[in-house]
């Protein structure tokens, strides 16, 4: 099938093919070569390239149409009528417009509370640079740019390096890593016609970076009067209310939830992921539960090697049998969890940001926030510390009832020194945490 005059068929180095139009700057992912197809966006192309002529003139507005890109899908419904699907692609003010009236929702819907023009620009300027990873044939690599691309990642990193709640879309990896693709872009003064419509590389890499730091610009609310300075900061003034669950809960997992909880909102800001902070508390966690699965396989043959002590296991069921058949579950309990939360979790997968925000959007409440997952999170290690409380008192049992006075003395008060011991750490670590 032949390319109909005046068009070229470019191939997206990721494969897509889509073609251009070099004289009015057109692009279409449609297949022109089909002659129904190729009239019906000729007819849109023409029809919207004069239109917008018109509307300057009419309005007396100056807009250089070779900094103008027009992209045009038609599609047709119901056999016979045809809807146009469209936009205009500005250079010059890095945007994008349309001639008919557009509703934003559809690029502003992930964030709360827009109230001003200026925030609304950072969403469309989003998706102005993600024409340029779609359709990277004509867009204008310069020096300039590339330098303002440089300095907005040099910035970030300075800024992971000298705050520990940056607002960065990227980590400080990340952004090293950014910055040593972007210093390999090399920028021709005057590229070769041909060259510069098949070799889109350069635009596609700035296109994406750009796109994922004006996007975080919008999300962070830059330039308004309520902008987030520190990935922790909330926009909208939400506050965490434990539930009745949590009080009675907390005490009974060791207050554990209370620190998982305090991590887990500083994650999910506004229903916004960090994925930076998602990864290291993963990783993190990931390391405890594999500590608390093996000190709970280590307490599980303890358990086994109890109940085969003679003087344990005896006819009928005694206290000291039932505390230690409790710890034993208790350990099994906390060894499943852990697997199964290792398990979740690595296939969850890092940088999987629209799954993880999802899962965790899914759970997270109006007023009391994560609180599930943290208690969730809680259980293995809970489990492992009352496993370790039921062998200890099936210990005593055990070691009580025969022993003489000085045993027992001697015991508790060895006993009583560690648990001062233990209280008083306890005492000190929490005191940094708060409801």
């Amino acid at each position: 099938m032949t390319i109909p005059r005046g068009w070229t068929t470019v191939v997206h180095p990721e494969g897509t093919r889509y073609f251009v139009n070099r004289e009015t700057r057109t692009f279409t992912e449609m297949d022109i070569r089909k002659r129904d197809i190729c009239d019906r966006i000729e007819y849109y192309m023409e029809y919207l390239l004069d239109q917008l002529q018109r509307n300057l003139e009419q309005r007396n507005l100056t807009l250089d149409m070779r900094q103008v890109d027009l992209v045009v899908e038609p599609k047709v419904y119901d056999g016979d009528s045809v809807v146009c699907c469209y936009y205009f692609a500005n250079h010059r003010d890095r945007c994008l417009f349309w001639l008919d009236d557009f509703n934003p929702e559809y690029v502003t819907s992930l964030c709360k509370g827009i109230k001003s023009v200026s925030h609304i620009r950072l969403a469309i300027e989003a998706q102005y640079w993600r024409h340029w990873d779609y359709f990277p044939s004509l867009c204008p690599v310069t020096q300039n740019i590339v330098d303002e691309l440089k300095d907005m990642l040099i910035h970030a990193t300075c800024d992971h390096l000298t705050s520990s709640q940056s607002s960065s879309a990227f980590d400080a990896t990340e952004l090293k890593d950014h910055l040593s693709v972007v210093d390999g872009i090399k920028v021709h003064p005057t590229p070769p016609a041909d060259q510069s419509m098949q070799r889109g590389h350069a635009a596609i890499v700035i296109g994406r970076i750009m796109c994922i730091f004006i996007n975080n610009h919008f999300m962070n609310y830059h330039g308004e009067d309520c902008v987030r300075l520190a990935s922790e900061q909330t926009v909208h003034g939400w506050k965490y209310q434990r539930s009745p669950l949590m009080v009675i809960l907390a005490p009974l997992l060791f207050f554990d939830p209370m620190t998982h909880i305090q991590e887990l909102h500083k994650i999910f800001v506004d229903d916004i992921i960090s994925m930076t902070r998602w990864n290291l508390f993963c990783s993190k966690l990931n390391g405890q539960l594999q500590d608390s699965n093996l000190l709970a396989t280590v307490l599980l043959n303890a358990n086994v090697g109890f109940l085969a002590i003679n003087s344990v296991d005896v006819s009928g069921r005694s206290p000291t049998q039932v505390a230690s058949y409790m710890s034993l579950v208790a350990s099994m309990g906390s060894m499943i969890l852990g697997l199964l939360l290792v398990s979740h979790n690595r296939a969850m997968g890092q940088g999987a940001n629209f799954r993880t925000a999802t899962f965790m959007s899914r759970l997270h409440d109006r007023e009391h926030g994560l609180e599930k997952l943290a208690i969730g999170y809680s259980l293995p290690k809970a489990l492992l510390i009352w496993g370790m409380v039921f062998f200890f008192a099936a210990f005593s049992v055990n070691w009580w009832s025969p022993g003489d006075t000085s045993s027992r003395a001697i015991v508790s008060t060895v006993m009583l020194v560690v648990f001062v011991m233990m209280a008083y750490s306890i005492i000190l670590i929490r005191k940094s945490d708060h409801w």
